[in-house]
């Protein structure tokens, strides 16, 4: 239990107090301990508070052991965070750097190129440049800075005049790892965008206090044996919102091992990992858990000390599901959430045996109401609008005064924009989002419906559909499919496929074969991108 921590800088405190010599992290096969992780990060603390003024700290960082650094930092210092995706174009880290007050960033030399070209439109002041080897022994760090080098061809940052820059290195070195006693003043822990699938760019504004409440929920949920001693495997990048508060802050509360993989969609990265350390718990989303069970060396594996595996971010296909279950023998969680709650909601049991389809119940202390379009209560197994309170709920959008007004009740629910039910047993279904909704003459069409079908095709990877206009019916669906290569099939048996488990107004009029679906740096899809 969380004994009433208020800050986030708590959690790490009390490892370092407690288990000073547990492994914190292990990142490209090194590992740094509490006692190392809350030193670099204490020093850090120290350069942004001599250094820094007001403003807000964007970290672009992939999955290295500077990202926690960094974060707990930032923290230390009393700052506000926002976590931005290195893989973003140069327009989109102009718009979150300009729309979060950003001031100072952390950020991988690698990506510095995208940086480069807006940072002058920004309010940026001071950038602190993290190399891929930084916090590695000597050797190898110099080993794998000079090999990144070479592949990036980064030798060289060009700076901006008005610009203060300093390596992650050199600004550790400045200062001691022993931190002013002073009061922390300031509520916000993150400025976390969302709104990836749907194009529109909000932060929530995620407070300690709303954080720390979903880790103890969290921690109430964890199978008992998951400890100390315990290890997660970390594929999610740590800037989502999922990965960060589960894989990392979570896990440094329990003051247990979090395993880094920088690049997940490398199988191989993903692969040895498993083969090397026991792992106890992953987490993940359909996508990387699909690539898994496809892929030849997964019965191979050693799963035995498995836990739990968990899977949130979007639908967990059931082919997915029963193919991971026939190996290792229980099946993928699900669990569910939004930036906005911190993230989790809900979440299965880990002692679940089968797929249910269901994303479990309500977290403790958190409320679920189910509302129609009127935000009148619906019924068990009624499908509405799934409405959120909780101590983990944020408490506004960023800035946004008349979006906050439409998205929360009179009495205090989040509108999350997700449509699903609840069943009598309390388990809530998610069907799909509202905005997502098809709506074929009158009648609601889930694309989470049809792409369900879709999949269950032996000859289909995955899909997702849209809906399109219809002169007749208003709306129609148009499904996008990849195949397995070298598959036949077509469109005709596809659409006989979905006659037998679909009704007449949910089949696809129009089926396009793709090569691969838009997704973003996490898996899930986008298909705002399949409309353009």
């Amino acid at each position: 239990m969380m004994n009433n921590l208020q800050h986030l800088t708590q959690l790490l405190d009390h490892a370092f107090k407690d288990k000073p010599n547990n492994q914190a992290l292990v990142g490209l096969d090194s590992v740094i301990n509490y006692d190392q992780l809350h030193s670099n990060s204490i020093c850090l603390a120290n350069y942004l508070s001599a250094n820094i003024g007001k403003g807000t700290v964007a970290i672009m960082v992939p999955n290295l052991l500077a990202f926690p650094v960094s974060l707990f930092a930032v923290w230390y210092a009393d700052r506000t965070a926002t976590l931005i995706n290195p893989l973003y174009t140069s327009d989109e880290v102009l718009k979150q750097c300009l729309d979060a007050q950003v001031t100072t960033i952390v950020i991988a030399k690698v990506f510095y190129k995208t940086l480069h070209p807006i940072i002058k439109k920004t309010q940026i002041k001071h950038v602190i440049t993290v190399e891929v080897g930084d916090l590695q022994p000597t050797i190898k760090r110099h080993i794998v800075n000079l090999i990144t080098c070479i592949k990036r061809k980064t030798f060289m940052i060009q700076k901006r005049s008005g610009v203060n820059y300093i390596t992650l290195n050199k600004a550790l070195k400045k200062h001691a790892n022993n931190l002013a006693n002073k009061p922390f003043k300031n509520e916000v822990a993150l400025l976390q965008y969302t709104g990836g699938t749907s194009g529109v760019l909000k932060a929530a504004t995620l407070k300690h206090k709303n954080i720390l409440a979903n880790i103890d929920q969290l921690e109430q949920w964890l199978p008992q044996d998951i400890n100390d001693s315990s290890s997660i495997l970390t594929a999610l990048p740590l800037y989502h919102i999922f990965a960060l508060t589960i894989n990392c802050l979570l896990f440094i509360h329990i003051k247990a091992t979090s395993i880094l993989i920088l690049n997940p969609r490398d199988i191989k990265q993903l692969i040895t990992p498993i083969k090397k350390y026991n792992i106890d718990a992953i987490t993940g989303v359909n996508t990387l858990f699909s690539v898994l069970v496809r892929h030849r060396e997964f019965k191979k594996l050693d799963w035995s000390h498995l836990k739990v595996a968990v899977s949130g971010g979007m639908p967990l296909d059931k082919k997915v599901s029963d193919l991971w279950q026939s190996v290792v023998g229980k099946p993928i969680v699900q669990g569910y959430g939004l930036t906005e709650c911190s993230p989790v909601v809900s979440a299965e049991s880990y002692e679940t045996s089968e797929y249910t389809g269901s994303v479990g119940e309500p977290l403790v202390g958190t409320t679920i109401k189910i509302f129609d379009q009127s935000l009148h209560n619906m019924q068990t197994n009624e499908i509405g609008e799934i409405g959120i309170k909780g101590p983990q709920v944020m408490d506004s959008y960023w800035h946004k005064e008349e979006l906050n007004k439409e998205v929360f009740t009179e009495d205090g629910y989040f509108l999350s924009g997700d449509v699903g039910y609840i069943d009598e047993k309390g388990r809530i279904f998610i069907v799909d989002r509202v905005k997502d909704m098809i709506i074929v003459s009158g009648f609601n069409v889930y694309p989470c419906d049809v792409e369900q079908v879709l999949n269950q095709h032996p000859e289909v990877i995955e899909s997702a559909c849209i809906g399109i206009k219809h002169k007749v019916s208003g709306q129609s669906v148009k499904a996008f499919v990849v195949k397995k290569p070298g598959s036949i099939l077509d469109k005709h048996t596809l659409t006989e496929h979905c006659k037998e488990h679909l009704t007449h107004y949910k089949i696809p009029r129009k089926i396009e074969w793709i090569d691969s679906l838009p997704k973003s740096n996490v898996g899930k899809i986008l298909k705002r991108k399949l409309t353009l």
